[in-house]
């Protein structure tokens, strides 16, 4: 019940913090900008065995307001491997596909891949996917709330986070 709690309390957080953004957005702010932006947020991961909170780091380019391309760096929570308890960074490349619903707020699906530090002295790449929500804030800022879905050879990881972004 405790981990059930965390993940809706950071979840109601993420709605919160959006919407607050969407209530304050100027007239001029929109989310058809293209070209370069960078953000980074914090959120809250779980596994099977551990949750805690998580961040991340992103650089990216909008093709158009449909598409576009980013790297991240992620800290997430620990995974298990047994007895062993491993905390997971790793980074990435996503591919974003936005449905906007207008000027001001899109949905978004993503996917790509990414490398993880593994239990041994190496790293290892997989799949992540994930869904989220995009709301301009002010102009050149957004805010974006999502889940991620990070897969691992012997675990995985998911996470709820809320990123501010800012368009170049």
């Amino acid at each position: 019940m405790k981990k059930t709690t965390r993940i809706l309390c950071a979840a109601g957080l993420a709605m919160g913090i959006a919407g607050f953004a969407t209530g304050a957005s100027a007239q001029q702010a929109d989310l058809q900008q293209q070209g370069l932006y960078a953000g980074g947020g914090l959120g809250w991961g779980w596994s099977d065995h551990e949750d805690d909170w998580s961040w991340r780091g992103l650089v990216g380019w909008r093709l158009n307001e449909y598409l576009a391309v980013q790297g991240f760096y992620a800290d997430l929570p620990p995974i298990s491997n047994g007895p062993v308890r491993k905390n997971i960074e790793t980074f990435g490349v996503e591919g974003l596909v936005s449905f906007p619903l207008s000027k001001q707020v899109a949905i978004y699906g993503k996917g790509g891949l990414h490398n993880y530090n593994d239990f041994g002295s190496s790293r290892d790449t997989s799949w992540l996917g994930g869904a989220g929500a995009e709301f301009a804030a002010a102009r050149n800022w957004s805010v974006r709330t999502e889940w991620t879905h990070y897969d691992t050879r012997t675990d995985s990881v998911d996470d709820i986070g809320v990123q501010l972004i800012y368009g170049f």
